[in-house]
C-alpha cells in the first residue's frame, strides 16, 4: 500500500503532430541528435534529474490565486462508474498562506462514509493535495530538506514525482529504489531513450522519453514504463512530463497514467491541468479504479 501513493501525488492525449522521432538512443552514446545541435544524452539525463522547474510549476500553483475545475470518476471492476465529485472554485492565496472556496460541488454515488471520511483513498489523496480543508503555509523557495510535516509516503511521492530517476526514496520494498533509478547502470538495459522535438502550445520543445524495450519478458523489472518530459528550448523548463506506472506481483497490481501539462502565464509557469487515471489492487484493502483531471485557469499573477 505505501508504494502506491508516491505514484497518486506526481498528480487529454498527447500529440506529436510536429514530432520527428530520431533513432533510439541510448545512455552510453553521446552524440545524440546528429547535427542538429550538441546536446548530448547525458545532458538530457542531467536536465531531468537536477530539474526543479516542474516543481517549481506546482509550487506556483499554490502560490498565486486561480480558478480550478476537477472531476472525479470512480469505477467498479467492470469500468462502470459508481460515484464521482466535481468540484468548481477559487484558490486564493496572500503569498503567505493559500487557501481554497467551492463555489459548485456535485456528488454521485456514496464517496464519503457516514462519519464524513473518504469511503475511498484515491479521492482522500486528491483532496489532500489539492483541495485541503484548511489554510496553508505556501513558499516559492525550493529545498532539499525534506518537510517535517509531511508523511513518509508525501515525501517518496515528492521524490517521485520532482527528482526523476533519483533512488532517495524512503521506502525500498521490493527494490522500489533501483527500479526508479531509470537512468542507472543496472537499468539501462531495460530502457530505450529517446530524443525529438516538438511545437507545443507555440512553444518549441525538446522531447526526451524513456520508453521500456518491447523485448523486456519479465515486466516486473520495471515500475516506470514511460517517462515524457518536454523541455523548453530556450530555458529548458519542463512543459509536459507523463508518467505511466505499471507494476504487479502477488500482493500488488498497479496501472497508472499520470499527465501534467504547464503553460506560462505572464512569463510564469503554471500546471493548467493535470489528467490521473489508474487503478490498483492490493491485498488485504479493496481495489480502486479512478479517472481525475483538474484544469487551473484565471491566474491572477503581477
Amino acid at each position: 500500500m505505501k508504494f502506491i501513493l508516491p505514484l497518486f501525488f506526481v498528480c487529454s492525449s498527447l500529440l506529436f503532430s510536429q514530432d520527428t522521432l530520431l533513432p533510439v538512443i541510448f545512455l552510453k552514446d553521446v552524440d545524440i541528435l546528429e547535427n542538429k545541435n550538441e546536446l548530448s544524452v547525458d545532458d538530457f539525463m542531467n536536465y531531468v534529474q537536477k530539474d526543479t522547474t516542474f516543481y517549481k510549476g506546482f509550487k506556483h500553483l499554490r502560490y498565486y490565486k486561480h480558478k480550478y475545475e476537477s472531476n472525479l470518476k470512480i469505477f467498479n471492476k467492470k469500468n462502470s462508474p459508481i460515484g464521482s465529485i466535481y468540484k468548481k472554485g477559487v484558490h486564493y492565496s496572500n503569498k503567505e498562506y493559500a487557501w481554497i472556496k467551492n463555489d459548485s460541488v456535485r456528488l454521485f454515488g456514496k464517496l464519503f462514509k457516514r462519519n464524513g471520511k473518504h469511503r475511498f483513498y484515491t479521492a482522500k489523496a486528491f483532496d489532500d493535495v489539492f483541495f485541503p480543508n484548511d489554510s496553508i503555509k505556501i513558499s516559492l523557495n525550493i529545498t532539499k530538506r525534506k518537510d517535517r510535516s509531511d508523511n513518509q509516503n508525501l515525501n517518496d511521492a515528492k521524490t517521485v514525482g520532482f527528482s526523476v530517476g533519483s533512488d532517495k526514496t524512503e521506502q525500498n520494498k521490493g527494490g522500489v529504489r533501483k527500479k526508479l533509478a531509470i537512468f542507472s547502470q543496472k537499468m539501462q538495459p531495460y530502457y530505450d531513450y529517446l530524443i525529438s522535438d516538438t511545437i507545443y502550445k507555440g512553444v518549441e520543445c525538446y522531447v526526451f522519453m524513456v520508453i521500456m524495450k518491447e523485448d523486456i519478458k519479465n515486466e516486473n523489472k520495471v515500475i516506470i514504463k514511460k517517462l515524457v518530459s518536454f523541455f523548453d528550448k530556450k530555458n529548458f523548463t519542463v512543459l509536459y512530463r507523463h508518467y505511466k506506472f505499471d507494476y504487479k506481483n502477488l500482493i500488488l497490481d498497479v496501472d497508472m497514467d499520470v499527465k501534467v501539462y504547464l503553460n506560462y502565464v505572464n512569463d510564469v509557469h503554471v500546471p493548467t491541468e493535470i489528467y490521473y487515471k489508474g487503478n490498483w489492487n492490493v491485498m488485504f484493502f479493496k481495489p480502486e479504479r479512478s479517472e481525475f483531471i483538474l484544469k487551473n485557469t484565471d491566474f491572477v499573477i503581477e
